[in-house]
Parts: structure tokens; sequence; C-alpha cells
């Protein structure tokens, strides 16, 4: 069932007049909904990704592993020039300067009424698990005696979701300031990386510009309005957005990202307030950005929620009985990836985004469809890749003509016809 057919969300709906109803219930739909399973396993496939790709000297060295925090800052007032500069404080209390010593930062205390904060205690408990799962090889928010005694080979930063980028660049900022830190990663005896399930793009692009070059991994791409809609339903969307509740002052959320995710244990406030903001006696659909209510409808399955994709793109009636063969769901993803390339879709981020399908595996489809020439090397629908499509769309049978072991590359008398 999509969202907007569930009885958890009717009476956010209710509210909508009735010439705005359907388009709320699409923007509900697009929201893309992670279970903590779904969380732990992709969380886990990027941190030993991670630990796998280091160099081998460092294979038999631990990492340590940190939960995304907000950290200390202070706001200088510049002599010269009279303007206050936002500074960072080392991550280490007093470790700017000189050798840095002593057990490190108290445990994260969550605090609801924090906006920036409140997925901190899932990403902690999620480390504590890994941690475990890897003893001897990992180190859970460990301090500078520990990180030296250890002999880290890298400081992984983790984290749920990168929305505005904001706080996990203040984060590799904060680290950065300790220069005991800094002097390990000069000698390249430490790197940073950073493991997400999802982030904007905004956001990713962020992190990725800090100094210290972060080997910044994510399982999906978020979705985002503009990544989403197109065209008319775009300008639609955002004026929707723009109306409720009672006209916020950010529509589209912190960093106005636009953000459309939900995880089982919150929404980001990257998320327009539409979703998530009780301003005037709005009814939220997730009441404080909390995702509980919603809980039935977090997809069990990665299939699942495929195939409800499979339907609202494709129209593919009976798209499950697909899914349970390897080479049918390849086809059908191989679709949504062509159907999100020709409404507009050019890199791998915003692919991933439009379709749901994780990063490597859209980045997998793309290098596919170019060897197929349905694409060119900038992500562009060639004609044979409009005409695959187009067939696909066409088709009214109840049984989709899929590849076999025979025909792994589907119609190969239309490949040597180019």
């Amino acid at each position: 069932m999509s969202l907007s057919n569930s009885d958890f969300a009717q009476s956010w709906l209710d509210q909508f007049s009735d010439t705005e109803r359907a388009l709320a219930s699409r923007l509900a739909d697009a929201v893309m909904l992670v279970s903590h399973d779904a969380l732990y396993r992709g969380l886990r496939a990027r941190l030993d990704d991670i630990m796998a790709g280091r160099e081998e000297k460092d294979l038999n060295r631990p990492i340590a592993l940190f939960a995304e925090r907000a950290v200390d800052t202070r706001d200088i007032e510049d002599p010269d020039y009279g303007f206050i500069r936002h500074e960072v404080l080392p991550f280490f209390p007093g470790t700017e300067n000189g050798r840095a010593t002593g057990e490190g930062m108290p445990p994260i205390v969550v605090d609801p009424e924090d906006q920036e904060v409140g997925s901190e205690g899932a990403i902690a408990n999620f480390i504590t698990g890994y941690e475990r799962l890897h003893r001897g090889r990992v180190l859970p928010h460990p301090g500078p005696d520990s990180l030296r005694a250890g002999r880290v080979s890298h400081i992984v930063i983790v984290s749920d979701f990168i929305g505005s980028g904001k706080r996990i660049w203040e984060m590799l900022e904060a680290f950065w300031r300790v220069a005991t830190i800094r002097s390990w990663h000069s000698f390249g005896l430490v790197r940073f990386a950073v493991a997400a399930y999802s982030g904007t793009e905004d956001g990713l692009k962020l992190v990725r510009s800090h100094s210290s070059g972060p080997d910044v991994r994510v399982v999906h791409a978020c979705p985002t309005i503009t990544a989403t809609f197109t065209g008319r339903a775009r300008d639609e969307v955002e004026a929707l957005c723009r109306r409720h509740p009672r006209k916020p002052r950010f529509p589209f959320g912190f960093g106005w990202s636009g953000a459309l995710i939900a995880f089982s244990h919150g929404m980001p406030n990257n998320a327009p307030p539409i979703f998530h903001s009780d301003r005037k006696g709005w009814l939220p659909l997730f009441r404080n950005r909390s995702a509980l209510a919603a809980d039935a409808q977090f997809p069990s399955a990665n299939a699942d929620e495929l195939a409800e994709r499979a339907r609202e793109v494709l129209h593919i009636r009976a798209a499950e009985r697909f899914l349970a063969d390897e080479t049918n769901r390849r086809w059908i993803e191989t679709m949504l990836v062509l159907t999100a390339l020709r409404d507009g879709a050019r890199t791998v981020g915003n692919v991933s985004a439009r379709t749901r399908l994780p990063i490597a595996e859209a980045e997998e489809i793309l290098r596919f469809t170019q060897i197929a020439h349905w694409t060119n090397d900038r992500n562009v629908l060639t004609v044979l890749g409009r005409r695959e499509l187009r067939r696909l769309q066409l088709r009214r049978s109840r049984t989709v003509v899929l590849p076999t072991d025979d025909q792994p590359y589907y119609y190969p008398t239309q490949l040597r016809a180019r």
C-alpha cells in the first residue's frame, strides 16, 4: 500500500482542498521510507567497503568510528573588519596546539528539542553493534590516547543522512583543528572517511570539499523535490510547500534541501515543513519529525519498494513476480533508469534519487546502457534507448519479454542493425 492510501496519512490529506489532495498524495508517495534493517544493512556494507578498500599496510590496523554530532563553535569578532567570524573548536578540547592526550569526548546526549539532533542514538547503537561484530578491528568513539595506542588507519564519521552537509563538515573541521591528528594526516598515518545511508547532492559536495579530503560513501542518493518532480509538476509541488502550513519561512526544510526521506527513527529537518510542522494548528504527517506512527508503511525489503516504484513509473501490474528472478529484476531496474534519464536525470546521484536504486547499482546499469548504446557518455538516451523504453511502455501483455541466458542483451538484432 502506498503511503497516501494508508490510514496513517488520511488526517494529513484531509487538510488539503479537493484540488490539492491529488498533488499532496503524490508528494507523500515520493517520500523514501528507510527501515532500521535497511539502514543498518546499508551502513554495514559501506563500512565493510572502507575497511576492505584500505592499502595492504593498513588492513591489520583498526578504524575509529564516530557518530555524527554537533561540535562546539565560537563567534570571534575580527578586529580589522569588524564582522563576526564563526569558528569551529577542536573536537578534543585544548588540543589545537601541542600533543593531544586524554580519554576523549563524553557520550552523546540526545536532545529532542535540538532540530539538528535526532539520529545520534540510532547511529550510536549501530556503532556498538558493528564494534562487537569486529572486535579489535573497530574503536568506537576513541579519545587521543586510544587513537594513538590503536594506531588507527581511518577516522570515520557515521551518519544516517547528509542534508545540507554543514554538521559533518564542521565535525571534520573539528578533527582537523586537533594538531596531532592533522600531523598524523600530513604523514599519511590516518585518513578520513564518511559513511552515510543517504545524502543530497549539495550536502555531499560540501562534505567532499573539506581540506581533509574524506572518502565519502553513501548507499542511496536522497530523493528531493527538484530531483523527483519535473516541469509543471515540480512548480505545483513547490507552490504547495510554500502554502502549507501557513506560508512557512523555510518551505523546503533546513538548507532549502527539499529532502523526501524518512527513517524509522525520524524524518530529517531538511524535509519540507509540510510533512512535520505543527505551525498554526497544522496536523503533520510526521509529528515532531517522528516516523513511529508510520512504521507499518516501511518496506520490509527492497524488493517491495522496487515493485511499488515499477508499478508507479512503468505501470507493470505484476512487477513482484518478475522481481523473484534476478534477470527480470535487472530488466525492471534498467527501465527505471532509462525513465529517469528520459525525465532529465544526468548524474548517478540523480538517477539513484529518482529510481530509489542504490548508487552502486545505478552506476552498474548506466555502464551497461552505454555498452548497449542505449545512452551516450553524458547519460543522454540515444535513439535506440528511447526505442527500447517506448517498446516497454506500449506493451500491453501481462508478461514482459525479458532477457534469457541465450539472449542476455535483449533484441540483439536491433543492436547489430545500428
